[in-house]
C-alpha cells in the first residue's frame, strides 16, 4: 500500500454549516463533518473529517457522568428513530493547491439509548457517512 509522501494541504474553510434534520421524537439533530486533514498523492486527494454531533432535545433524565463504551451504547438502544432533512448541506474547502473540495453528512440510521449524559440530555447513537465531491485545479481553471 502506497503512502501519502508529501505532508498534508493547507487549506481555507470557505463554507462550514451544521445539517439539521428533525427526530421523530420532536428533537433536533445537528451534525458537522470538519475537515481535519487533507492529503494529496498525484491526483488523489485523501480526506479526513471529524463528526460533531448534537441533539437538541427537550426529554431529561438522571444526569450522569459516566463515559459509555460504543459497545454498552449498542446494548442500550431503545428504539430506531425516524428523521427528516431540514438542511443537509456541503461544507466547502480550498487546499493550497487549488483544488476545491466539498463535504456533505449522509445520516444513515439514528437510534435512541437509555442512557442519559452529565447533562441529563438523552444519549442517541448516529451512523453518519461522508459524501464527498473533489474538484482538482486543473477542472477549476478550464
Amino acid at each position: 500500500m502506497d503512502s501519502f509522501l508529501r505532508p498534508p494541504l493547507d487549506f481555507t474553510v470557505l463554507k462550514e454549516d451544521w445539517s439539521r434534520y428533525n427526530l421523530s421524537d420532536s428533537s433536533i439533530l445537528k451534525i458537522k463533518l470538519i475537515a481535519t486533514k487533507i492529503r494529496k498523492k498525484n491526483s488523489d486527494y485523501k480526506i479526513d473529517v471529524q463528526n460533531i454531533i448534537v441533539v437538541l432535545s427537550n426529554e431529561r433524565g438522571q444526569p450522569d457522568a459516566k463515559v459509555y463504551s460504543p459497545s454498552e451504547l449498542q446494548q442500550s438502544i431503545t428504539h430506531d428513530v425516524r428523521y427528516t432533512i431540514i438542511t443537509q448541506d456541503w461544507n466547502e474547502y480550498i487546499t493550497d493547491d487549488g483544488a476545491n473540495i466539498k463535504v456533505q453528512p449522509m445520516v444513515t440510521k439514528v437510534s435512541k439509548t437509555s442512557k442519559f449524559d452529565l447533562h441529563g440530555d438523552p444519549i442517541y447513537l448516529v451512523i453518519v457517512q461522508g459524501n464527498v465531491v473533489i474538484e482538482p485545479p486543473e477542472t477549476l481553471n478550464q
